[in-house]
C-alpha cells in the first residue's frame, strides 16, 4: 500500500474516533448534568420539607399556647387557681391511696386510721360509716383479732392515674370528683382448700371531697363501686 492511500484510511479512521470521542462527552455531560439537576432538585424538595415541619411545629405550638391560654382564662373567670388544682390533687391522690390499698384485716384497720389522723376524718362521717366502715372480727380469749378479711383473703389496690376533677369553686373551697378504679381480689383459693376457684374484682368509685384554703379535707363521699368480677380456677 502506498503512502497516498493509506492517508485516507488514516484520516477516515480518525474521523470515526473524534465522533465516538463526541458522542462519549455529550452523553457525560448529560449524565453530569442530571445528576446536577437531580441532587439539586432532592435538595430543594428537602429544604421544601424542612420548612413544612418548621411551619407545622410553629402552628402546633401556637394552637397549645392558644388552648393553654383559653384554659387559663376560664379559669380565672370561674376562680380557679393552678396552683390549688395541683397541691389539692395531690392531696387527694394520697387519700385515694391510703384508703384502697390493704391487704389485710390489720392493714385495713391502719388505712382507717390513717385516713383520721392524715386527713382529719372522724368515725361520724358518711365515708367511715358506710363506705369504708371498721372490718368485722371475732376476738379470743387473749385479745387476739380474726378478721373476716383474712377469712375470705381480700386485697385491695388502687389503679393508675385516677381521675380528679373540680366540680365547685365558693370563696377559696374547692370540690373535687374523683372517679377511681379499684382492683379487689381475693387469696381465699391458696387459705380455704375448699375452695376451687380465686376472684378478681375491678371496680370503679366515685368520690366527692372538698378541701379549703388551708387544705382541710372535709364532706368526703363516696357511691357504691360498680364493675364486673371474674372468676378463674
Amino acid at each position: 500500500m502506498t503512502e497516498q492511500s493509506a492517508t485516507p484510511t488514516r484520516l477516515g479512521a480518525l474521523r470515526r474516533n473524534l465522533a465516538v470521542l463526541a458522542t462519549a462527552v455529550v452523553l457525560a455531560v448529560v449524565a453530569t448534568v442530571a445528576v446536577a439537576t437531580w441532587s439539586s432538585q432532592r435538595a430543594a424538595l428537602a429544604e421544601q420539607e424542612a420548612q413544612i415541619n418548621d411551619v407545622e411545629s410553629h402552628l402546633a405550638s401556637i394552637q397549645k399556647k392558644n388552648a393553654e391560654q383559653m384554659d387559663a382564662d376560664v379559669m380565672e373567670a370561674l376562680g380557679v387557681s393552678r396552683n390549688r388544682l395541683s397541691t389539692d390533687g395531690e392531696r387527694i391522690m394520697s387519700l385515694l391511696s391510703v384508703a384502697f390499698t390493704w391487704d389485710s384485716g390489720q392493714s385495713y384497720e391502719a388505712a382507717r386510721e390513717s385516713l383520721k389522723n392524715r386527713f382529719g376524718l372522724t368515725e361520724n362521717e358518711t365515708f367511715l360509716k358506710s363506705f369504708m366502715p371498721p372490718s368485722r372480727f371475732n376476738e379470743d380469749a387473749h385479745g387476739r383479732r380474726y378478721y373476716y378479711i383474712d377469712t375470705v383473703g381480700l386485697n385491695s389496690a388502687l389503679g393508675a392515674d385516677p381521675g380528679i376533677e373540680v366540680v365547685d369553686v365558693t370563696a377559696g373551697v374547692y370540690t373535687y370528683a374523683a372517679l377511681a378504679d379499684i382492683e379487689v381480689t381475693s387469696d381465699a383459693a391458696s387459705q380455704n382448700k375448699a375452695s376451687k376457684a380465686s376472684v378478681t374484682a375491678h371496680r370503679r368509685a366515685l368520690l366527692f371531697v372538698t378541701v379549703d384554703a388551708q387544705g382541710k379535707v372535709s364532706n368526703l363521699s363516696g357511691t357504691p363501686a360498680s364493675g364486673e368480677t371474674r372468676y378463674s380456677k
